[in-house]
């Protein structure tokens, strides 16, 4: 995860109006190669389908627009289970992978196997030659970057089938077939009284 691995140079060229506004000028914004299939699908005047697609489209950024939400880190990772330090190291294949999250300041690093963190600073050691991962005095630095590393693993990345457009036109449709997933107070009972009228007592009708 040294720099000439994870921070590869990329130059892009929009050759329409919108973006000569950043013509010529170089981004310090945070991106990962996963951003380039939904940049290419709005560049082609299509809507990147995000329930299928990882990463964000860079056309905001080439056009001029940072985006409020823009991501603050970016996450790497990597399997190493097929190489001879694996072997090495007597890891299963589960254990071999490496897991990093850096913003401007820190590079931290997450290693499976029960392997101490590392964690260099960008800032005052751009060489990365002074790990500080179990330096006590950084431990606050480290939990922060292990619950960037927590958020991350929590993303919704198993949806593949309706976009979060249809999503939300569907939300609340289901009380018109008559389910009620859930009453969490009386409030709501009496707000949904007519419809849990329909599950008191018997049934209304034989459906078999």
């Amino acid at each position: 995860f040294h720099d000439p691995s994870v921070r590869v140079p990329m130059i892009v060229y929009d050759p329409s109006p919108e973006a000569d506004v950043t013509r010529g000028t170089v981004s310090d914004a945070l991106v990962e190669s996963i951003d380039l299939l939904p940049t290419f699908v709005d560049m082609a005047g299509g809507t990147p389908r995000y329930e299928w697609l990882e990463g964000r489209s860079l056309m905001p950024l080439i056009r001029g627009e940072t985006p409020s939400d823009w991501r603050k880190y970016t996450i790497s990772e990597y399997d190493f289970s097929i190489t001879p330090m694996a072997g090495r190291l007597d890891l299963a294949p589960k254990d071999a992978r490496l897991f990093m999250v850096a913003d401007d300041r820190w590079k931290f690093m997450h290693a499976e196997g029960g392997f101490p963190p590392m964690l260099f600073d960008l800032q005052n050691d751009p060489h990365e030659l002074n790990d500080l991962g179990r330096d006590p005095a950084y431990g606050a630095a480290v939990a922060d970057c292990y619950d960037r590393l927590f958020e991350w693993a929590r993303r919704s990345s198993q949806r593949t089938t309706i976009s979060d457009q249809q999503i939300d036109e569907r939300r609340g449709k289901t009380r018109r077939k008559g389910i009620v997933l859930g009453i969490a107070d009386d409030t709501a009972a009496d707000e949904n009284a007519e419809i849990l009228s329909l599950y008191r007592g018997k049934a209304r009708q034989r459906f078999v």
